[in-house]
């Protein structure tokens, strides 16, 4: 019996086991309470049962409920009528309408300009992996739609890891802080992005761990630190650099380790580390000789140690080489020789196993994987300006954006131009969420989504070795349909299904029974029956195999060991050795001299729950966080209303003051609905689409801006043209506000109390 079958419910009542989807490392299982006869979801908790849940939610997802049964969502299939862009007029249609609709575009395009001219874009809406990339996978290799490069997270750290270990990845935090001395946190803020993590580092602190945290701006996270450094942003190689020379130097190094288990680490020592001295690195990244020698001096001497770093340190240009300079610190010392040992960019390794998996996707539906592909970082270029890959002329250009598990307008980089291609004429553009995004205010076709509680689905978790099961607990809201369903609604209609192959009517829990564990499963999944997962509604995964024995039988790379030295790296025109460049500034520092860091949001996680009214209530707005001395020097106060702009673009919000910040850094929140703003865009407009030294990544961090105090007529003449008018205005309130009772006059003089003047400017 699990601890969560003794929790007891009132008559009438039932339990269900669930699981969080969304993009965070922990995906919590959770338990929600349902009205049997109505229905209706009553109660939602963590799952006490649960290793990593241990009972209690996020803040986000505690409100959860708010969210299913918000009156904002979208319940029905819509049609645009008019004008694409913010304000945008919809029409409620069938779902046989929309189908069709979609379908003759679907054929339209193919027979004018091939299956490419079709391209899909998802990312992290939902982590359930059915919904991520299970059916609807199937509908795009037989319909042979474009392909998307979804590089736009943790692929530069991924690729730094598989460059040096093969695909290794050291051990989940809550093992590492059973037995580690030492815990580095580096650009990583769980008490925001993993929140449970914080009792298995509170518990390590207590018996005596360690806790560093390495982050130029103060967090929540810093808050927990023994020690806090605060290195100058994408500097972070060069500190990884001469922390590994001073251990060098004074004999601190393992060298056994290095000779047995790593390949290029003579040429480490002798070509660059010798770069890297501390007088050096302490200007590179304004931290104090005392404190580089302090910290290389304790790390060296502490091997029970685990460097656990963030997303955050994959978006600088420089991001690939900042990872494999990071990783290939616990090989200095020997650190992998120990359970709790090594270091870990965001996730770990063989989580998604069962997740990239033939059967799931049916590859062989078609000839998909010879279609060009896309890299969503690069999707503004690709839909406003028909550029692709190395620069070359798209051909075809895209014809059809199809959206799900995704708000491209307000998460991807150059967002200004995201803009511009979506309101093409040409483009049929088609939007499948739970809620009005401002992404839908371009759409052709706004498909209603459901929620967690609503489907049945498979999720992996990044953070630990756990996988969770989720059934469907309430009936879908409105009209909404999984991904799965609308795939499965689509095949139908585009005459997919074909009799001798179940691909398009398998259901979803058929999938996960059939495909993740009846068939040659992944050996992450070997241990635990489909029947026990169900009813325990999570498992843990096997993660001892011989292949996690890196020390006795190698590590994933061509020789077994590490690649100090890379001859893959080299071999893509790279330095096969760990450097530090400076990163690109994407402008004149001295006209923008604020570097700009846009991290996660402690209340949403990109887009999701920034319409549950208790979540906004938390952060309304965007907020700039400034150093005292950049505020002195721009005459800015707390809480005032700043413009944050470059050659790229501009953004607004509000100022919010902070001692300990260094100077000539900026920090805001990443993926605010650009219509909550003053100014109708986000901070990804000030971002350009150029990619990370290798992987393919987004280069978010590498933003330079400068800020001023905002007046009135700035913000609304910037609002004007983001509503086109009043009446522009007036049609998205009411599409924002359902339910009120306000008549036209009355919300234009609500306008006018919030922004005094607005319609007079």
């Amino acid at each position: 019996m699990t601890r969560s079958s003794k929790i007891r419910v009132s008559s009438g009542h039932s339990l269900h086991h669930v699981v969080c989807p969304h993009d965070c490392p922990d995906s919590c299982s959770m338990l929600v309470t349902r009205d049997d006869s109505s229905g209706r979801a009553v109660k939602i908790q963590g799952d006490p049962s649960h290793p990593i849940t241990q009972g209690f939610l996020c803040n986000k997802v505690n409100h959860y409920l708010d969210y299913v049964y918000s009156s904002k969502r979208v319940l029905y299939p819509h049609r645009r009528v008019g004008p694409r862009g913010p304000g945008a007029k919809f029409k409620r249609i069938s779902w046989q309408e929309a189908l069709d609709e979609v379908a003759d575009n679907f054929c339209r395009i193919v027979d004018e300009f091939g299956s490419e001219a079709i391209q899909p874009i998802n990312f992290a809406g939902t982590m359930g992996q059915i919904g991520y990339q299970g059916m609807d996978e199937r509908f795009w290799n037989k319909l042979g739609a474009g392909r998307l490069e979804k590089s736009i997270c943790v692929h530069a750290a991924y690729y730094a890891n598989v460059y040096t270990h093969g695909a290794h990845s050291g051990p989940d935090i809550a093992i590492a802080a059973e037995e580690a001395e030492l815990l580095i946190l580096w650009g990583f803020n769980p008490v925001t992005t993993a929140v449970h993590a914080v009792p298995h580092i509170r518990r390590a602190q207590e018996r005596g761990c360690q806790i560093i945290v390495i982050d130029p701006r103060q967090t929540r996270t810093t808050w927990l630190a023994d020690w806090h450094l605060q290195p100058k942003p994408g500097t972070d190689a060069a500190l990884a650099l001469g922390l590994m020379k001073i251990i060098v130097d004074e004999g601190l190094h393992d060298q056994d380790f290095l000779e047995s288990h790593t390949t290029g680490w003579k040429e480490l020592i002798r070509d660059r580390l010798i770069d890297y001295s501390v007088e050096r690195v302490s200007v590179i990244t304004g931290v104090s000789e005392a404190d580089i020698l302090k910290l290389a001096r304790l790390y060296a001497s502490t091997r029970k140690s685990n460097i656990r770093a963030g997303h955050g340190l994959n978006r600088h240009s420089n991001s690939g080489q900042m990872a494999r300079a990071i990783h290939i610190l616990p090989s200095i010392t020997g650190a992998w020789r120990e359970r709790c040992g090594g270091a870990a960019f965001g996730r770990v390794e063989e989580s998604f196993g069962p997740c990239v998996n033939p059967a799931l996707q049916r590859n062989d539906l078609g000839d998909r994987a010879n279609k060009r592909k896309i890299n969503m970082v690069q999707m503004g270029r690709a839909i406003a300006e028909h550029i692709g890959e190395d620069d070359m002329p798209l051909e075809p250009p895209v014809k059809c954006l199809f959206s799900y598990c995704s708000d491209p307008v307000n998460s991807l980089p150059n967002s200004n131009n995201i803009r511009k291609g979506l309101m093409r004429e040409d483009l049929f553009t088609v939007s499948h969420d739970t809620f009005w995004t401002d992404t839908c205010d371009y759409a052709d076709i706004v498909l209603p989504a459901d929620t967690q509680l609503e489907r049945a689905d498979f999720v992996a978790s990044y953070g630990y070795f756990h996988y969770g099961m989720n059934l469907p607990v309430i009936e879908p809201v409105g009209e909404s349909v999984s991904n799965s369903e609308l795939f499965r609604r689509l095949a139908r209609v585009m005459d997919f299904v074909d009799s001798s192959d179940n691909a398009f009517t398998q259901t979803d829990e058929e999938i996960i029974k059939e495909v993740l564990f009846d068939a040659d499963i992944d050996h992450c999944l070997e241990g635990t029956t489909y029947e026990e997962f169900k009813e325990n509604g999570w498992m843990l995964g096997n993660f001892d195999s011989p292949r996690r024995d890196v020390l006795k039988n190698g590590w994933p790379t061509k020789d077994g060991k590490i690649q100090i030295y890379s001859e893959e790296l080299k071999e893509i025109g790279q330095d096969p050795l760990p450097g530090y460049v400076p990163e690109l500034s994407h402008g004149d520092t001295g006209t923008y001299p604020l570097q700009v860091l846009s991290n996660a949001s402690h209340y949403f996680i990109g887009a999701t729950f920034q319409s549950v009214e208790r979540l906004q209530a938390m952060q309304s707005r965007p907020t700039f966080e400034l150093s005292v001395s950049d505020a002195e020097q721009r005459d800015i106060s707390d809480g005032d209303l700043c413009r944050l702009f470059n050659s790229q673009g501009e953004t607004y919000g509000h100022a919010v003051i902070i001692d300990g910040l260094l100077p000539g850094v900026i920090g805001t929140q990443k993926q605010i609905k650009g219509s909550s703003t003053a100014g109708g865009i986000n901070v990804n407009a000030l971002n350009t689409e150029i990619l990370t030294d290798f992987g393919f990544a987004p280069t978010f961090y590498s933003v330079f801006a400068e800020v001023e105090k905002a007046n009135a007529q700035m913000r609304h003449k910037t609002l004007l043209a983001k509503w086109d008018g009043k009446e522009g205005y007036l049609s998205l309130w009411r599409r924002q506000n359902p339910d009120s009772s306000l008549n036209d006059a009355q919300v234009i003089d609500l306008a006018n109390k919030t922004y005094p003047g607005i319609f007079d400017v």
